[in-house]
Formats: structure tokens, C-alpha cells, sequence
């Protein structure tokens, strides 16, 4: 299949551009919901979430680097190192890639998008003795702190350098990117043949209304939002095979209890009974076809 082009209709002094589907490039988007001052539309004619206008590519570039969005000043996406997380993607990986930990074999993974590296250090705890397990994070305060702790982390964005490797993940990286199909190219450009991919993202199938969304959307941080139809599409176009999808509820009692102190902070979250949404967390290995 043919990549489609997004249509951008900015100036390059402006710090956000009006773009057309990024999963289809039809430019007829209905309103969806509004957070922050940003609209999030959905396509009438494939049913991708997006936000229109966006944060332009050089504004995206700099907040990454940053963590914070010149877009919405109150927004500080630098986060800190959880050491619960290492468990919970540990519990993951177990799940997706049996056949990884048990074959006993050395392998090559890279975690694009690292943060403070909790995903690199689940996978370190799992792979085998001789494995090369690395991160990028182009977020210097979060490659540092990884780096303090021992974790091989470069502060770099994926690129022309970035050394190939067997395996490559992103971890909850799926809705910040602008063009994700530019993003698959430069993962495949990397990865070794029949090499894979392991992306989390959220599943939007389940979810017609803004209502049903446990949460707030991260808006203009969060600017596309997919169901598994649209992931396997991104993925099959690039040349990759779905070996498997995983999925798993988010909105538990614990979630509850944060959406409620949320609200008393006047964040923009909605109240609902817990495992009340059908929003998912999606968990998609893909393989190389060649």
C-alpha cells in the first residue's frame, strides 16, 4: 500500500499546522472533544482520532526535548522514574515474547522513546546473558538519570546512527508522534531482517464518545489516538506481520481514586465507576516479512 501524505497547511514560523487524517489523509474530520484549547476530530472516513490543528514539527522536536509544551505551559510531560513500572513491563514481556526468554539466545533490543529506562531495565532482567539492550530518549534529564543508574540510554532521537537491532519497542510513544508512518520507515531502516516490533498504545475500537474516554486526552501533548484495525494497518504497510495483540483494561479502583483527586485539582477527567470504559491498553508484536 501506498504511504498517504498528510497535507500540512502552516507557515513555518508558526508553532502549529492544521493537518488532514494522518492514517488515511482524507481532510474531513467531525469534532470529538475539546481539552486545553485543542480539538481532537475524528475522520469520517476511516474513524482515526487526531488532533487539528497540532503542534508543528519543530515545536513537537523542542518539547520532547524539553518536557514541557510552549502550547500549554501548565503541561510538564518530564515525569520521574517509577520503579513499579519495571514489574509491570517485566509481567508484560513474559506474556508477548515466551519464545524470546525461553530459546536462552543473546539478543539486540532497542526501546525508542526510553523515558528513565524502566521498560530497557524489565527487558535487561529477562534476555539472555550477551544481550545488547539499549534506549533513545531525546529528553537529556531522562537519559541522564537512566544512565546514573547503569542503563545504556542515548539522549538521541532514532536516526540515520541509530544501530540495527533484532528487537524495537515504543512504549506508550504512539500518540505523540505527528507522521507515523515517517516513524515506521526509520524503525525498519533499523531493524535486521524478520526483526520486530513491540508497540503499547491505547486501543480507541471500543470508544465512540468522548465519554466513554476514562481520562484525560493529553492534549497537545497526545495528538493521535488508534484502534487495532488502524494499527495493524500502519503496520502491514510497512511491510510487518501482527504475530499477536494483547489488550487490558485500564480503568481499575486505583485509577478511579486518581481520576477523582484529578478532579478536586480541577484537571479536565471524567468520574465513571471503575472498568466502566472500553477504552483498552493495546499491546501489538509485529514481525518483518523480510
Amino acid at each position: 500500500m501506498v504511504r498517504p501524505v498528510t497535507t500540512l497547511t502552516n507557515s513555518s514560523a508558526s508553532a502549529s499546522e492544521h493537518c488532514a487524517c494522518p492514517y488515511c489523509a482524507a481532510d474531513d474530520g467531525a469534532f470529538w472533544a475539546a481539552e486545553r484549547g485543542f480539538t481532537t476530530v475524528k475522520c469520517k472516513a476511516c474513524g482515526f482520532l487526531y488532533l487539528t490543528p497540532r503542534p508543528n514539527s519543530a515545536e513537537r522536536e523542542k518539547a520532547t526535548q524539553l518536557g514541557v509544551h510552549g502550547a500549554a505551559d501548565d503541561m510538564d510531560i518530564s515525569e520521574r522514574y517509577l520503579p513499579t513500572k519495571v514489574k509491570s513491563y517485566a509481567d508484560t514481556l513474559r506474556a508477548a515474547f515466551p519464545d524470546v526468554w525461553n530459546s536462552g539466545r543473546a539478543i539486540t533490543w532497542l526501546d525508542i522513546g526510553a523515558g528513565y529506562g524502566e521498560f530497557v531495565e524489565a527487558v535487561k532482567n529477562l534476555a539472555a546473558a550477551g544481550s545488547t539492550v539499549r534506549g533513545l530518549e531525546p529528553m537529556v534529564v531522562k537519559a541522564k538519570a537512566a544512565q546514573a543508574r547503569g542503563l545504556d540510554i542515548i539522549p538521541e532521537f532514532i536516526g540515520p546512527t541509530t544501530p540495527k537491532t533484532q528487537f524495537a519497542s515504543l512504549i506508550n510513544v504512539f500518540s505523540h508522534i505527528n507522521d507515523f508512518d515517517a516513524f515506521l520507515e526509520d524503525i525498519v531502516s533499523v531493524l535486521e531482517p524478520r526483526g520486530e516490533v513491540f508497540i503499547e498504545t491505547g486501543d480507541m475500537g471500543g470508544v465512540q464518545k468522548r465519554e466513554e474516554f476514562p481520562g484525560e486526552l493529553g492534549s497537545p501533548d497526545h495528538v493521535a489516538f488508534a484502534s487495532e484495525q488502524h494499527m495493524r494497518g500502519f503496520l502491514e504497510r510497512h511491510g510487518f506481520q501482527v504475530v499477536s495483540v494483547q489488550k487490558a483494561s485500564i480503568d481499575g479502583y486505583g485509577y478511579a481514586v486518581k481520576n477523582a483527586v484529578k478532579k478536586l485539582l480541577g484537571r479536565n477527567v471524567r468520574l465513571a465507576l471503575p472498568h466502566a470504559s472500553p477504552y483498552r491498553t493495546m499491546r501489538v508484536r509485529a514481525r518483518k516479512v523480510k
